[in-house]
C-alpha cells in the first residue's frame, strides 16, 4: 500500500467514501426536516420523507456509478476503497434501499405508522451497510456493522403496539450481539498477533508462517461465525423466522436483502483478501508469499461445505411446513443463503460471479414477493396465511400474477433471474469438484419448487374461504413491483451484460490495497 493511502485529503474522502458522505449528510439533514415536518405539514410528512430518501439515495448511486466504479486510487486512509467489487455490493444494498423507500410510502400510510423517524433509520441502515463493504480495516467494519444493525434492530420493532414485532426484535438484538462479539473477539485476536487490522498487511502477514498457529484459526472462525449470524447461515439462523415474521412486510425484504448483500458481500472481501492467496494473483512481489494462505483452505472449506448443505436442506425442509407465507420466506431466505454460500465454496472467479449475480437478482425477487404481500395484507397480518391466498388468482389478477412471478423467480426457473443466478453457483461449485453437493443442492431446490408453487396453487386452484380487502396500492408501489418484475424477466433472459459486470467486480478483489 502506497504511503498516500494514509494522508488524509477531503478530495480523497469524496473520490472514494462520497456516497458515504452523503448519505450521512442526508441522514442529519433528515432529521431536521422530519421536526418541520412534524410542526407545519404533520399529514405529508412520510410521504414528503420518502420521497427525500429515495433522492438521497439515488444521489448516492449516481456517484457510486459515475464515480467510484472507474476510480484507480481507491484507498483512503488504509480505512475504506472504492474497488469495483465493493462498488458493485453498495449498488445493490442501494437498490435495496431504493425499493423498500418506495414500498414503505405506501406501507406506512396502510399501517397509519407515516412517521418520519422510519426513513432516517432507512437511510442509516444503508450508510451502515456500504461503510460495512467498503471497509478494508477490521476495526471499522466492526463499527459499521452496528451502525447497520442498530438501525436495522429498531426498524424490526417499528410496529409498536405488536407483540411479534417486539419480541423478533428483541431476539434479533440478543442473538446479533452475539455475532458481533463474535466478530469483536476474532478482530481482537488477529489485531493481537499481527500487530494489524488492516486487510492486506493481515495477509502478508499471515502468510509468512504464522497461518499455522491455532490462535489463527480461532479468530478465523470466530470472525466467520460473527458473519454467519448476519448471513443466516444454519446453525446461526435462529432469529431469522421470529425477526421476518414480526418485523413490518417492507423491512423484512430489506433485511432479507440488503443486511444479507452486505454481510456476503464483507464475508467475500474479508475472506478471500485476507485468508486465501487471491493477492498473489496482483502480480506485486510484496503479495507473493500470500501463496501460502491456500493451506487455510483445508480449515474453512469443510466447514463451509457443511454450512451450505445444512443451510440449504434445513431452510428448505421447514419452510414446506410453514402456513405463515411471511413465515415461509423467512425460511426461504435462509436456503437462498445455503446457494450463496456455495459460490463462495468454490472460491473461484465464476463462483464470485455468480454469488454478486444471485444477490443482485434475489433482491428483486424477495423485495417484490414482500410488496406484494404488504398490498395483500390491507393491514400488517391481516392476510398472511396459505388459507388467505386461496381464490385470489382471479380477485386480484395482477397482483397475484406478480407474486406467482416472484416465486417463480425464488424456486430457480427460467426464464427468471432465479434460475441464471442458481445456475452460476452450481455449475462453479461443480467446476471445482463439488459434485454431490451440488447434486443436493439441486435436490433441495425441488423441494423449494414445492412450497412456492403451493401458493400458486392456492391462488389459482382453491375457492377463497374468506374475504380478504388488499389495501390501497401506492403510485411509489407500483414503480417498485415494476422494476422488480421487469427485472427479474430481462436478467432472466439477458444476463450476460450483469454477468459480466459482475465478473469484473470479483476481479477487482485480486488488486485492492
Amino acid at each position: 500500500m502506497s504511503e498516500v493511502g494514509f494522508v488524509f485529503s477531503l478530495s480523497r474522502l469524496w473520490h472514494v467514501a462520497g456516497g458515504q458522505v452523503i448519505l450521512i449528510l442526508a441522514g442529519l439533514a433528515l432529521i431536521f426536516v422530519d421536526i418541520w415536518l412534524s410542526t407545519k405539514h404533520k399529514a405529508n410528512e412520510g410521504t414528503i420523507m420518502g420521497w427525500l430518501t429515495i433522492f438521497a439515495l439515488m444521489a448516492t448511486l449516481g456517484h457510486l456509478v459515475f464515480r467510484e466504479w472507474s476510480l484507480h486510487d481507491i484507498v483512503f486512509m488504509g480505512v475504506f476503497s472504492a474497488e469495483k467489487f465493493s462498488v458493485f455490493v453498495s449498488c445493490i444494498v442501494l437498490m435495496a434501499g431504493i425499493l423498500a423507500s418506495l414500498m414503505s410510502i405506501g406501507y406506512l400510510r396502510n399501517n397509519g405508522l407515516a412517521r418520519g423517524e422510519y426513513f432516517i433509520l432507512l437511510i442509516f441502515a444503508v450508510y451502515g451497510t456500504i461503510a460495512l463493504v467498503q471497509s478494508v480495516d477490521l476495526l471499522m467494519m466492526f463499527i459499521a456493522l452496528e451502525v447497520m444493525s442498530l438501525a436495522i434492530y429498531i426498524l424490526a420493532a417499528f410496529l409498536k403496539g405488536d407483540q411479534k414485532s417486539q419480541e423478533g426484535a428483541l431476539k434479533y438484538f440478543l442473538l446479533g450481539s452475539f455475532g458481533s462479539a463474535f466478530f469483536l473477539f476474532g478482530l481482537a485476536l488477529l489485531f493481537g498477533l499481527t500487530g494489524s487490522v488492516n486487510l492486506t498487511v493481515l495477509a502478508k502477514t499471515l502468510s509468512v508462517g504464522i497461518f499455522e498457529q491455532p490462535a489463527v484459526l480461532v479468530a478465523l472462525g470466530m470472525i466467520m461465525a460473527g458473519l454467519f449470524f448476519k448471513m443466516a447461515l444454519v446453525p446461526f439462523h435462529m432469529w431469522t423466522p421470529d425477526v421476518y415474521e414480526g418485523s413490518p412486510a417492507v423491512i423484512t425484504g430489506f433485511m432479507a436483502t440488503a443486511v444479507k448483500a452486505g454481510a456476503f458481500g464483507v464475508f467475500v472481501k474479508l475472506l478471500f483478501v485476507t485468508f486465501t492467496p487471491i493477492l498473489s494473483l496482483s502480480g506485486q512481489p510484496e503479495f507473493f508469499t500470500t501463496v501460502n494462505l491456500a493451506s487455510l483452505g483445508a480449515y474453512w472449506k469443510p466447514v463451509l461445505w457443511w454450512l451450505a448443505l445444512l443451510t440449504m436442506f434445513f431452510g428448505n425442509l421447514i419452510a414446506v411446513s410453514q402456513e405463515n407465507v411471511k413465515r415461509m420466506l423467512a425460511y426461504s431466505s435462509v436456503a437462498h443463503a445455503g446457494y450463496m454460500a456455495l459460490g463462495i465454496l468454490a472460491a473461484n472467479a465464476e463462483g464470485r460471479m455468480g454469488v454478486l449475480f444471485y444477490l443482485f437478482s434475489y433482491t428483486l425477487m424477495n423485495l417484490g414477493a414482500f410488496g406484494v404481500l404488504y398490498i395483500l395484507d390491507g393491514k400488517e397480518r391481516g392476510a398472511q396465511t396459505l388459507e388467505d391466498y386461496r381464490g385470489l388468482g382471479f380477485k386480484y389478477p395482477t397482483l397475484s400474477f406478480l407474486m406467482s412471478l416472484f416465486l417463480v423467480a425464488m424456486a430457480g426457473l427460467p426464464p427468471t433471474a432465479g434460475f441464471i443466478g442458481k445456475f452460476y453457483v452450481f455449475s462453479a461449485a461443480i467446476k471445482e469438484g463439488y459434485l454431490l453437493l451440488a447434486a443436493l443442492g439441486v435436490l433441495t431446490s425441488v423441494i423449494g419448487a414445492y412450497y412456492y408453487l403451493r401458493v400458486i396453487y392456492m391462488m389459482y386452484m382453491k375457492d377463497a374461504v374468506r374475504e380478504i380487502t388488499p389495501g390501497p396500492v401506492a403510485a411509489p408501489t407500483v414503480i417498485a413491483l415494476v422494476i422488480t418484475a421487469l427485472g427479474i424477466i430481462y436478467f432472466g433472459i439477458l444476463p450476460e451484460g450483469l454477468a459480466r459486470i459482475a465478473t469484473i467486480a470479483q476481479q477487482s478483489l485480486a488488486f485492492v490495497f
